[in-house]
């Protein structure tokens, strides 16, 4: 298998796992339609771009040096999340009153910002699939823009899965249990992250 093949099913796998953004894309997408969750996804690959240079220049070993602001992102990440849950299985069925509680694109970069998952894989990613260009430099940027193509396709996915269901929560009912279903999803998500880390 070439390094290449192998980056991008290590990327697909550590980017498209359904861990708390994904499921805040699908129930925000399932809740309010693809168009009006765009910004939402908008703001999480705005990060996601922005980490991937952060973690170029270090940051992702600093956090791995330094545990206890690595702990500390994680439970405030943690706690966002939470919140974004409870936003999501208590909006409003009226879809006029559901737009203020609808996922925005400060949303997406705070669920990324406080997300130290993504540091710690591009940590893994950089030290263990780095492409063998040179200079190191473009191996980096390379390796970079692959991961982000691939998180922008598996996000795709989530986005449009979230559309498909939509018809279902149109009905009163089915929504509101679909709308928890998502939340405990995205608790449960944020529950297996911080036992594995």
């Amino acid at each position: 298998m070439s390094q290449l093949t192998t980056l991008v099913i290590t990327a697909l796998l550590l980017f498209g796992s359904p861990g708390p953004g994904p499921m805040t894309i699908v129930a925000t997408s399932a809740t309010f339609g693809i168009r009006r969750t765009l910004s939402l996804y908008a703001g999480i690959l705005i990060w996601l771009a922005l980490s991937m240079a952060a973690a170029t220049l270090g940051l992702a070993a600093l956090l791995a040096a330094l545990p206890s602001v690595k702990l500390t992102l994680q439970v405030v990440g943690g706690l966002y999340v939470l919140y974004l849950a409870y936003r999501i299985a208590t909006t409003p069925l009226d879809t006029d009153a559901a737009e203020d509680a609808r996922l925005t694109m400060r949303d997406g970069i705070l669920l990324n910002v406080l997300n130290p998952k993504s540091y710690a894989v591009l940590l893994v990613i950089y030290s263990r699939f780095l492409l063998p260009i040179s200079p190191t430099a473009m191996a980096y940027v390379v390796t970079a823009g692959i991961c982000l193509a691939v998180a922008v396709i598996t996000n795709i996915f989530w986005l449009c899965l979230g559309g498909a269901i939509r018809p279902l929560v149109q009905r009163p009912l089915f929504s509101i249990w679909l709308r928890l279903v998502f939340a405990l999803l995205m608790i449960g998500a944020v529950t297996w992250a911080f036992i594995q880390s």
